[in-house]
């Protein structure tokens, strides 16, 4: 019997096409890196089935929620379940994945005002996770929901392109973290940085004596005239989430994580997030917790326990997880835990009497003048006809007075007092005076006894008009 050609080119273009598929799926998930703690945590939630409590969400779940204390202090078996700069499509692929195995109680969404900046996944988010969904149905519509939003189609269908392993040992590490994650992991940690481990529980354990503060004098009071309200995609993306903790017998609540507050005194946008979900969870219903707004007495000052701009280490973990665990078993109590938190954003700003770090800028008058500066800019104009001009801030509670200190430094180290401490907020000095020598400025609360120092060191440039 002779074969149809029309046959047999639709069966050769049918293999073509099933070989396609096979090899693209082979390669976006063994010649791809993988991040060892990602897999780690979400092998640990796919062999399991006893999860009650999960905490969802980016690295700030993991590394500030100690699963293990919170099971003790809740009664509740409890798991992180995290992807490094997670937003909403992956928390909610996440939480899919999750109930596949498990009929958790409580589903705790984790977030940061960081997360409401766009409607968009990261793409590195994506690379951690989609390799790792067992649900095909559930990838699909994950790859779909994100490469829609930034039409990231491409880079998203073929990881290996973004992501591929740059060397046989990272194929290897791949395919033995992919098929043998406990047993990689242990071989993998010996040359890890030392100062993290895997607790399990989805925690991460930072213990190390490095802080941010110098990474924190880069935290600069920033100007928008742009409102920065949440999405409507992304409360939509919220109830989704919330809709299917619902339709699988669990409880919703979000929990907006305790960034260091110099972001809500510098940056814009943090605080009319914060206040836009505080807003949005009201008319929803749904219970929210802002770490971020929580009382000292409920919170203590944790600016010293960041190690780099937006983590912190193990002890100031150990104090979040103690604290949110208080909130949540009196949440379950049905408990009035209002008292414990500030309200809004300008009630925070009233009460803290600090400043966590300060600034000294170079007046330029053919720039065009920075809305953030509190100076006369008339005042500063003018002066800047004449003289060099340096200009002095810091981030501060709302009732903070503040005065500052200039000194010239020598190449030495040495100190040559310009302006002793006064509410003065600005320099002048003689044009070019100042040119090749570094600018240093003390910020200090004024009438404060025992107050901090901060200081910032600006290297001063030959002028060129």
């Amino acid at each position: 019997m002779k074969k149809h050609p029309n046959l047999c080119a639709l069966a050769r273009l049918a293999l073509f096409l099933l070989g396609f598929v096979l090899l693209l799926v082979f390669a976006n998930t063994h010649l791809i890196q993988t991040d060892t703690i990602a897999r780690l945590t979400i092998y640990e939630m796919q062999q399991r089935d006893d999860i009650e409590l999960a905490l969802v969400g980016s690295s700030i779940v993991r590394d500030h929620f100690n699963a293990q204390m919170i099971t003790e202090k809740t009664g509740l078996e409890t798991f992180c379940a995290t992807i490094p700069t997670a937003s909403m499509p992956t928390s909610i692929a996440l939480t899919k994945e999750l109930m596949r195995t498990n009929s958790p109680e409580w589903v705790v969404m984790v977030t940061e005002p960081y997360n409401f900046q766009t409607v968009k996944e990261s793409t590195e988010a994506y690379y951690k996770l989609a390799p790792f969904l067992s649900d095909p149905a559930n990838l699909l519509e994950y790859y779909l929901r994100t490469a829609s939003e930034d039409y990231t189609y491409l880079d998203r269908l073929m990881m290996f392109r973004g992501f591929g392993a740059t060397s046989i040992s990272d194929a290897l590490k791949t395919i033995s973290l992919r098929y043998f994650p406990k047993q990689a992991y242990e071989r993998l940690k010996l040359t890890m940085d030392p100062t993290v481990s895997y607790q399990g529980g989805g925690f991460l354990h930072h213990e190390t004596d490095e802080r941010a503060d110098e990474a924190f004098k880069t935290v600069i009071r920033e100007h928008s005239d742009y409102y920065y309200y949440i999405f409507d995609r992304s409360k939509e993306q919220i109830l989704e989430l919330k809709q299917l903790c619902e339709e699988n017998g669990a409880k919703f609540m979000i929990v907006v994580y305790p960034n260091h507050i110099a972001h809500s005194m510098a940056e814009p946008n943090f605080a009319p997030y914060n206040d836009d979900l505080r807003r949005f969870c009201e008319e929803t219903g749904i219970p929210c917790y802002n770490f971020s707004f929580a009382k000292p007495e409920l919170l203590p000052d944790m600016r010293g326990y960041f190690y780099d701009l937006y983590h912190m280490v193990g002890e100031g973990a150990d104090i979040l997880s103690n604290a949110f665990c208080d909130i949540f078993n009196a949440h379950r109590r049905g408990e009035d835990v209002s008292h414990l938190f500030y309200y809004n954003t300008w009630q925070l700003m009233q009460e803290a009497d600090y400043i966590t770090n300060a600034w000294v800028t170079q007046y330029d008058p053919a720039q065009a003048w920075n809305k953030a500066w509190n100076q006369d800019e008339a005042l500063i104009r003018e002066l800047a006809e004449t003289y060099d001009v340096f200009l002095a801030d810091c981030n501060r509670g709302s009732n903070v007075q503040p005065e500052y200190r200039f000194a010239a430094l020598s190449q030495d180290g040495s100190e040559s007092l310009l302006q002793d401490y006064s509410p003065q907020t600005y320099f002048t000095c003689a044009p070019g005076a100042l040119d090749g020598r570094t600018l240093r400025i003390y910020a200090r609360v004024s009438g404060k006894e025992n107050t901090e120092e901060h200081w910032y060191d600006l290297p001063i440039q030959e002028y060129t008009p």
